[in-house]
């Protein structure tokens, strides 16, 4: 059975549907560092929901608190139509305990001047449902 999530949002048509999630290097990368006796990273960060997204992308700031190594790169085509190379990286998402995704390949961006450090792109909405509810500012997500 899916797992819902509702966030009441006040500010909905200003900031956009934001969630909290917890981000961590992805399960493989966990095993490894669980036989070598080290800590496990995790950060927990604001993350804002873009449909106009197709990947997920995170910080700066993301990559370095969880020692992220880059996977390879992508070129990629910003809001301004402008084509950047960008570093992938793998890692885990968390949006509660009954919905995780044990390794997903996000990019790294810019995010510096607003005050999320994760984009949640179409290659995560694609395996759950986002009601985006205007007049009772809320967003339901189903995983």
């Amino acid at each position: 059975m899916p797992k819902s999530f509702t966030f009441q949002l006040p500010y909905l048509r200003e900031n956009g549907p934001t969630c909290q999630i917890v981000l961590k290097p992805s399960d493989p990368t966990i095993e490894e560092l669980k036989l070598e006796k080290k800590d496990v990273p995790s950060i927990a960060v604001l993350a804002l929901i873009d449909t106009g997204a197709s990947t997920t992308a995170v910080s700066r700031k993301v990559v370095d608190r969880l020692k992220l190594v880059p996977r390879g790169t992508a070129k990629v085509y910003t809001s301004n139509k402008n084509s950047e190379i960008r570093n992938e990286f793998d890692v885990a998402l968390e949006f509660d305990v009954d919905a995780y995704i044990p390794i997903l390949r996000v990019l790294e961006a810019n995010l510096q001047d607003h005050s999320i450090d994760c984009l949640i792109g179409r290659d995560v909405l694609q395996h759950g449902m986002l009601i985006y509810d205007g007049p009772k500012k809320q967003i339901t997500l189903s995983f």
